[in-house]
């Protein structure tokens, strides 16, 4: 109702619903590196991470993979990233690269998704 009918929508207006409808804190920070992903997960918050799709190279998305594309950072190894990709039944747990992740960090801007802004959304209780 506050934003209208969006299939796609920019990191800033998920920030703002994390807020109004769930209550959680919700902050948009352009700080956006492993290291400042892992610090916030210590301190027991989530990533949010808006992403070209179709670059971070999940084999379970259908056809190419979605062109916008959003998923939760939970956790972290040596290597990889532990996600929850709601883009795929298999998105459970789902690892990617640091690298990978980080690279294809970008906002919506628009729908112009490869030159959005690499920001991330750091959600907590």
């Amino acid at each position: 109702e506050r934003f209208g009918e969006n299939l796609s929508v920019d990191t800033e207006k998920v920030a703002i619903m994390a807020r109004e409808y769930f209550g959680l804190t919700a902050e948009v920070s352009a700080e956006v590196t492993t290291e400042k992903i892992k610090q916030e997960l210590v301190a027991g918050n989530l990533i949010i991470l808006p992403l070209t799709g179709r670059e971070i190279g999940n084999p379970n998305f259908t056809g190419a993979g979605p062109l916008y594309h959003m998923l939760v950072v939970k956790g972290y190894d040596r290597d990889q990233f532990i996600t929850n990709d709601p883009g795929t039944r298999l998105g459970k747990d789902y690892k990617y690269e640091y690298q990978t992740l980080l690279d294809a960090t970008h906002d919506w801007n628009g729908g112009d998704i490869y030159n959005g802004e690499r920001v991330m959304l750091v959600v907590g209780k």
